[in-house]
């Protein structure tokens, strides 16, 4: 199923970009976070603030109450500042474009949070980094806590992402804020689309709480008894969605599956691989609602590719 009628405009003002917050962890992976963190801002004409956290975080839950953190000397702190600074040179980040590059040493999603609401970030941009630590195999990886703290979305990159990216999956719950959370998705990637438009597949999971839910309205379709029978009404609900969903530069499709919708998630980017997810962090209401965010989380995660996860906040913005 493919929409290819122009969109009309959506009457949700979206705010535009201008402060990326990307947080480097000077590895050799780091580039590639940087770069696309870079490609953004200079597509918008926003600022970039390149920040990099020296982790004093606990290795062990209790050890900042015993007050046993890890240290860092001068020389390492000295270290970090060179490589710091040499990668704004080696990325050729000119003075026009970096409104700050700093060292802060502390734990790292509560750092880039912080700093986050400090310099009016519009963008958050991070590394997939894996779990290391008990802690993080508890409490999940940096990647994944900031996305819980944030106010505006998340970039999480996973090796090179193509600027722009032309393969884009979104996941769609078809709710009014999941239709805002599309648009702010949308409206990230018009402002880098080239001379070829940027596809993008509408991606609805009819799960069980959705299909529980059509059951229990108050005049419900005439025969939901069959996965089949609830796909057929998820995608008459996905083609209206997407009739207020789709502009140039970006071409829109829309597919729908029943499943759980993590696992349909991943096996369509096994099926279908794709360069970017667009993904908002919570759901329609009640459990949905909670399991969209689990969703969001375990996608960040699992995915192949990079993620851009947007809040609730940031189509409210």
């Amino acid at each position: 199923m493919t929409a290819h009628e122009p969109l009309v405009s959506h009457s949700c003002s979206v705010r535009p970009l201008r402060n990326v917050l990307v947080s480097t962890a000077l590895d050799p992976g780091s580039d590639a976070v940087v770069r696309a963190g870079l490609a953004l801002a200079r597509g918008a004409g926003a600022r970039i603030h390149l920040l990099h956290v020296a982790d004093v975080e606990p290795p062990v839950l209790g050890y900042e109450a015993a007050g046993l953190l890890p240290t860092f000397d001068e020389t390492q702190i000295a270290w970090r500042e060179r490589e710091l600074a040499d990668q704004v040179r080696r990325l050729e980040i000119s003075a026009s474009e970096l409104a700050g590059s700093r060292l802060v040493l502390g734990v790292p999603h509560r750092v880039i949070a912080d700093v986050a609401h400090e310099v009016d970030a519009d963008l958050i941009v991070t590394g997939a980094t894996r779990a290391n630590g008990p802690a993080d195999r508890l409490l999940g990886s940096t990647a994944d806590r900031v996305l819980r703290k944030a106010f505006c979305p998340v970039l999480v990159v996973r090796g090179d992402l193509p600027q722009p990216p032309r393969r884009v999956l979104a996941p769609v719950d078809l709710s009014p804020l999941g239709n805002d959370l599309f648009h702010c998705g949308l409206h990230l990637l018009a402002g880098q689309a080239g001379q070829e438009p940027i596809h993008v597949k509408a991606f609805h999971v009819v799960s069980f709480f959705e299909a529980l839910g059509w059951h229990k309205t108050e005049t419900p379709p005439p025969s939901l008894e069959t996965p089949e029978e609830m796909e057929r009404l998820a995608r008459t609900h996905l083609e209206a969605f997407l009739r207020e969903a789709q502009a140039d530069p970006v071409a829109v499709e829309g597919d729908v599956r029943s499943g759980d919708p993590q696992i349909e998630i991943l096996a369509e980017l096994e099926r279908n691989p794709a360069d970017l997810v667009i993904l908002g962090t919570h759901g329609r209401s009640g459990f949905d609602r909670l399991l969209l965010g689990s969703v969001a989380s375990a996608v960040a995660r699992q995915a192949p590719c990079s993620v851009l996860l947007i809040p609730p906040t940031a189509a409210k913005e």
